[in-house]
């Protein structure tokens, strides 16, 4: 078992559009399809709903509720991967989307954050994908296309996961324009 950590995943970018746009991105599945991994998100983005982040198949990869939402600013929803086995007995995570205009350009903060220590083996998967779909984000809203950029080998702990296997394919960012 990996070290335990509070640690909080942080990632900066700047994006060379709106807020709004931004937010739209952010909260529109007709954009998520083609930056996050061909995955889907549902929600009326209302503090207190629920939030989905749906596979490719259809199945649910992700859920959690809306803690905050004030578009085109802020979004923070809890985030409970229930994808993954060895996850589901965790704690849900806060991600935190915060949206700043600055100038001709928007700075996006993603923040994701764990109440309790999470051991480090864990937390790779994120830290692996997280870049891959901001970096998507911004170029889909910037050039209007999503870069293919395979996700890096997944960490020792999932790859005998049957429900990880099973959706690995859609994890390429190959064919998702």
């Amino acid at each position: 078992m990996g070290k335990a950590t509070t640690q909080e995943t942080v990632y900066v970018t700047y994006i060379a559009t709106t807020p709004e746009k931004c937010w739209g991105a952010l909260t529109a599945s007709e954009f998520t399809t083609q930056y996050f991994f061909g995955h889907r998100v549902e929600s009326d983005w209302k503090r207190g709903s629920e939030w989905i982040l749906r596979s490719p198949d259809g199945s649910v990869d992700v859920r959690g509720k809306i803690v905050e939402a004030d578009p085109p600013r802020k979004l923070m929803v809890t985030w409970i991967l229930e994808s993954v086995e060895a996850f589901k007995n965790l704690p849900e995570a806060i991600v935190t989307y915060e949206i700043e205009p600055m100038g001709e350009v928007v700075r996006l903060t993603m923040t994701e954050s764990h109440p309790t220590p999470i051991p480090e083996h864990l937390l790779e998967g994120g830290r692996a994908g997280w870049p891959i779909i901001l970096c998507g984000l911004k170029s889909l809203l910037e050039t209007g296309r999503v870069p293919k950029i395979p996700m890096p080998q997944p960490p020792n702990h999932r790859t005998h996961d049957p429900q990880f296997i099973r959706t690995l394919p859609s994890l390429l960012v190959d064919d998702i324009q």
